[in-house]
């Protein structure tokens, strides 16, 4: 490897690091971020965006034009809020909601009154009421928002409870009480927005500053050098390009186009379609290309870790953290695993193996194996493993499995391990 490709390893281990926890953050809420465009922020975030965004899946890069001091910049525009918040503990049915009401109003005057004390008016205020609200047996609320119908009235916070909880699990239980948390309103102070000022327009092809000879992914390139201030809505700079003004400096990747997209001078970056993607990723795998999988393998692994103990009811789960989630290739091997039970992922590889070859090409997509059997990777009977197929195309891939301590599977004592255990009859063994 040459120096200049042993430096943009570097920077591509780099902006796999930053991709990981937003990876994580997104989707831990039910959201795909190759739904969604990459809004960046900071001296040196624009530098990072294309690549950040490409390997999120991502289309669009939005870029401020004070996006190197946009925290400043917004705090300049910030509304004054006020909140506040009272604990509640009760069934959520219709007695509680209409008590949990009346504290809402009593909340919401308070904080109208501390606006009106910073010198907004009614007019000028608006409000917004919350429950926290968690299923029975749980421990993670999820801050649900009133919504008004199209009459006026008030929504129904179940019903967005479920939507929410659906969309950030991904599935729903039933038949279980709905608990109310606490009670949170929030005021808004709306603020007079300043005008921004707007930049000269300008007509014909974009100035071009000068070139300079830049590395990338795919070698060195002649790029054209911009001015924030120079370019005009409208103005279009392909790839490879640098833009550059007071407080930040935007790296345009080769095959990406940025655009003027307002007369303030914000900047959208097109990002290179899929296919493009896909060639990167096929080259021979590399200490390089192995940190970054590594990378991606470890956020899916920790993402099933988080979403099983966020969601678990049992104290073994959520709170003694008796888990362990990996993933493994095709022939049962071991991917990737988070740092879960050392002595669940020492044998969950040898589980996996045991039913691939136990069921072989009977395996089919939607298949869901659940297993605590001794002979097959176990490693105690109330610790039981699930394991998923996953196929493409109808070829199967890898597999993900998750294992856990059940407190109680049955047997003659409780807690399923009886000490003076001789055989599998008698009913003994569960």
């Amino acid at each position: 490897m040459t120096v200049e490709e042993i430096a943009q390893g570097f920077v591509n281990v780099a902006n796999e690091t930053m991709c990981r926890p937003i990876r994580q953050l997104t989707e831990m809420k039910g959201h795909e971020t190759r739904n969604h465009a990459l809004a960046c922020f900071g001296g040196a975030g624009p530098q990072h965006a294309c690549a950040i965004a490409r390997s999120l899946g991502m289309k669009e890069v939005l870029i401020h034009r004070f996006c190197g001091i946009l925290s400043a910049y917004g705090m300049g525009l910030a509304d004054v809020i006020e909140e506040a918040q009272e604990p509640y503990s009760a069934v959520y049915e219709s007695g509680s909601l209409k008590e949990a009401f009346d504290r809402e109003a009593i909340l919401l005057k308070q904080i109208k009154q501390k606006l009106q004390e910073q010198g907004f008016r009614e007019e000028n205020i608006t409000t917004e009421t919350y429950l926290n609200l968690w299923y029975k047996g749980t421990d993670t609320a999820i801050m649900v928002r009133r919504q008004i119908n199209e009459d006026g009235s008030g929504g129904d916070y179940a019903v967005e409870f479920a939507k929410l909880f659906q969309q950030e699990y991904g599935f729903k239980l039933h038949n279980r009480n709905i608990l109310i948390c606490d009670i949170r309103v929030r005021g808004i102070g709306v603020t007079n927005i300043l005008k921004l000022r707007a930049i000269e327009p300008t007509s014909g092809a974009p100035k071009v500053e000068g070139h300079y000879k830049v590395y990338f992914e795919n070698g060195w390139h002649d790029t054209p050098l911009f001015k924030l201030e120079d370019l005009g809505s409208g103005h279009v700079m392909p790839g490879p390009a640098i833009i550059m003004n007071g407080n930040s400096t935007v790296i345009v990747e080769p095959t990406c186009k940025a655009i003027i997209i307002t007369k303030y001078g914000n900047v959208k970056i097109a990002i290179e379609s899929a296919s493009s993607t896909v060639k990167v990723a096929q080259k021979v795998a590399d200490v390089v290309q192995l940190s970054i999988f590594n990378h991606r393998f470890m956020g899916i692994s920790e993402q099933m870790g988080r979403t099983l103990q966020r969601t678990s009811i049992s104290t073994n789960i959520k709170e003694r953290l008796d888990f362990s989630c990996a993933l493994f290739g095709p022939d049962g091997g071991l991917v990737a695993n988070a740092p879960h039970v050392p002595v669940h992922l020492g044998a969950m590889s040898s589980t996996v193996r045991w039913q691939l070859e136990y069921w072989g090409d009977n395996l089919q997509d939607g298949d869901v194996l659940v297993t605590n059997h001794p002979c097959s990777g176990g490693s105690h009977l109330p610790d039981i493993t699930v394991i998923t197929p996953v196929f493409d195309n109808g070829n199967l891939v890898f597999f993900v499995a998750s294992r856990g301590h059940h407190a109680e599977i049955g047997g003659i004592t409780p807690g399923s391990m009886p000490p003076f255990l001789s055989s599998y009859g008698k009913k003994e063994l569960p």
